[in-house]
């Protein structure tokens, strides 16, 4: 079979991930790849078309940046784009993220009989707009960029999940919010290769580390809340930086907490050392999808305990970590007790080979679409 992927992956498969979903993609099209199917990768960000080591066909997009902003749109982005999926003729094109651009390969598929995939990013992809514009939009307004992009990349959103052949959640907590569509709903884990985990040296520490990128929908203002409320002897690591305007003011006041240790931005191969280093992981965010950097910490021994986020309740029911029902209290006890240490090690590794483990994730997809 082929299959057509769209999106700014070529850095995922040059090792220089530009986010989450992009990992995600990069990883399903290299497992199918190595299972002998077709697969090619559109990618209008990319300087250049390659094929990868596993045999991707990554296809950049000339004159992409060609013409005056917002006129080129229409003049070379969408004209090239239309013809570019066209050429491919696969069986199946698979999209994740909102993006407004993701209706063309849905027209494509509709014009050459073939099926259309989109795949969840983020539990705000199925949520109600007003949660949206809260945590994402509000923090960081700007009209002009709402009105011409978030709030089209939405619009679209929605509208394939209703009409997609197949739609792909990372959890079935997303499942409750998808309602009246028209293909298939199917769970399909977030994928984890250990093969790409840098060798660490597990040499526990007493503290406990926050990774990632620090903004208002990453629970920036409830960590700043838990913090305060800490014991002052528990020392937190955090790895990231500022997002926001208001967030910025957050870490400012947290340089002057003693056991706050401010590492700012490290790199993937850092970041994980930190992480298999610390006694758990804690995560604030308001909302998540399933977030990668879980996989990371259970692949590495490290519990974690999380405020909001437990996607598909897994917490109630893998012994993988803490989940604290948005009580920081609740948290805040987690955190002093050391009641994680007390998880098996064992179990957190056996759970991510079982359900995500990347040399099974190509049999697990096809088996879904072949169904």
């Amino acid at each position: 079979m082929k299959f057509c992927f769209f999106g700014n992956i070529a850095g995922a498969l040059k090792g220089k991930t530009e986010g989450g979903a992009e990992l995600q993609i990069s990883l399903l099209a290299r497992a199918l790849a190595l299972k002998g199917h077709e697969v090619v990768i559109i990618d209008p960000y990319s300087s250049e078309s390659f094929i990868s080591q596993e045999g991707i066909r990554l296809i950049n997009v000339p004159d992409w940046n060609k013409g005056v902003k917002g006129l080129r749109l229409f003049r070379y982005r969408i004209p090239a784009l239309k013809k570019t999926f066209f050429q491919q003729k696969a069986d199946f094109y698979y999209v994740r993220m909102r993006s407004y651009l993701h209706l063309i390969p849905y027209l494509i598929a509709k014009k050459i009989n073939s099926k259309l995939i989109i795949a969840t990013a983020h539990d705000l992809d199925v949520l109600p707009f007003y949660k949206k514009f809260k945590y994402e939009y509000k923090p960081k307004f700007n009209l002009l960029k709402f009105i011409t992009l978030q709030l089209p990349n939405d619009i679209i959103f929605h509208y394939l999940l209703k009409n997609s052949d197949f739609v792909l959640l990372q959890h079935k907590g997303q499942k409750s919010y998808i309602k009246s569509v028209k293909g298939k709903v199917v769970i399909f884990p977030n994928i984890f290769d250990f093969g790409m985990l840098p060798n660490v040296i597990n040499s526990k520490s007493n503290y406990f580390i926050y990774p990632g990128a620090l903004n208002i929908l990453k629970g920036s203002e409830n960590l700043q809340r838990l913090i305060k409320m800490l014991d002052r002897k528990v020392p937190i690591v955090i790895v990231g930086q500022p997002k926001d305007k208001k967030t910025k003011k957050i870490y400012e006041e947290l340089k002057k907490t003693t056991n706050i240790v401010l590492m700012g931005r490290l790199s993937h191969r850092e970041t994980i050392q930190k992480i298999a280093n610390a006694r758990a992981l804690i995560n604030t965010s308001n909302f998540e999808g399933f977030p990668n950097i879980f996989l990371e910490a259970w692949a590495t021994e490290v519990p974690v305990i999380s405020l909001k986020v437990n996607p598909g309740n897994i917490f109630n029911e893998q012994n993988l970590g803490i989940y604290c029902n948005e009580n920081l209290n609740e948290m805040k006890r987690s955190i002093e007790s050391g009641e994680t240490d007390n998880i098996c090690k064992n179990n957190l590794i056996s759970y991510v080979l079982k359900h995500h483990d990347f040399t099974t994730a190509a049999d697990r997809f096809l088996r879904i679409i072949n169904n």
